[in-house]
């Protein structure tokens, strides 16, 4: 195992950005905490996601602290599990792969370049109350537990899962957005990716999606516009009368209750 913990070099609400090529963040947020802490680490103990985790870098600037994780170099593979699937993520391939065997999830020959399968980079973060978040991800999945005033989310196949949050930017390829309450502003965009909202009581909502599915669950405190969109996905909305709704789908179905 390789591992590597960053700590805040200040107490209190800090911004957190974190970039994470592959992988997954877990994310918690503590009413007992007074610095935050990230803690980086991989199964294996040589190789590319371990040389990763070795090279990452933190900055911090007063109460903003970044952590970048390098992508690994080489032809990669990272196999990881979501859920009860396996999913195998490829970094850039350089050459040829025509021809590769794998046995038990692992390249044993093939064409002109071999691959490489290394375990996933896993982020651990702790915040104190009242921290804000932001993710970089070509596909490492984020989980929030807990509170955050602002989080930002951009990835290409990452799912995000955030407990709560004030404001929420996210935008994603193929991955899917869900909130467990955002209490004023969100904007959320997939191309594929289901795009949740448990609780809104905010004051302003545009999500869209192309061929996923756009739930939201409004309450008796949201008040302003609601724009919802898909293409081939269904828009359901919900406890939104009171509201300025739009909500638009070409092959989908559009719900408004």
């Amino acid at each position: 195992m390789t591992e590597r913990v960053f700590d805040s070099a200040t107490s209190g609400p800090i911004v957190l950005g974190i970039s994470l090529p592959v992988g997954s963040i877990r994310v918690q947020v503590l009413d007992s905490l007074t610095t935050a802490r990230v803690v980086l680490r991989t199964d294996d103990t040589t190789g590319p996601a371990a040389d990763a985790v070795n090279r990452a870098r933190s900055m911090q600037n007063g109460q903003a602290l970044g952590i970048e994780v390098p992508e690994m170099p080489g032809n990669v593979t990272v196999q990881s599990r979501r859920g009860n699937r396996i999913v195998q993520n490829v970094s850039t391939v350089y050459g040829s792969v025509t021809g590769v065997t794998i046995v038990n999830g692992r390249v044993v020959s093939g064409g002109t370049n071999t691959m490489q399968t290394v375990s996933p980079i896993e982020a651990t973060v702790c915040l104190p109350p009242r921290s804000s978040l932001a993710v970089v991800s070509q596909s490492a999945d984020t989980q929030l537990f807990g509170y955050v005033d602002r989080l930002e989310f951009r990835s290409v196949s990452g799912d995000l899962d955030a407990d709560g949050v004030r404001e929420l930017r996210a935008n994603t390829t193929s991955g899917d957005i869900r909130a467990g309450r955002v209490s004023d502003l969100v904007s959320a965009q997939s191309v594929s990716g289901d795009i949740d909202v448990d609780l809104y009581d905010g004051r302003a909502a545009t999500l869209g999606t192309t061929s996923g599915d756009v739930t939201v669950q409004a309450t008796d405190r949201a008040a302003g516009h609601i724009g919802a969109n898909s293409v081939s996905g269904d828009v359901r909305i919900s406890g939104a009368r009171h509201l300025t709704v739009s909500a638009h789908t070409v092959s989908g179905r559009v719900r408004n209750r």
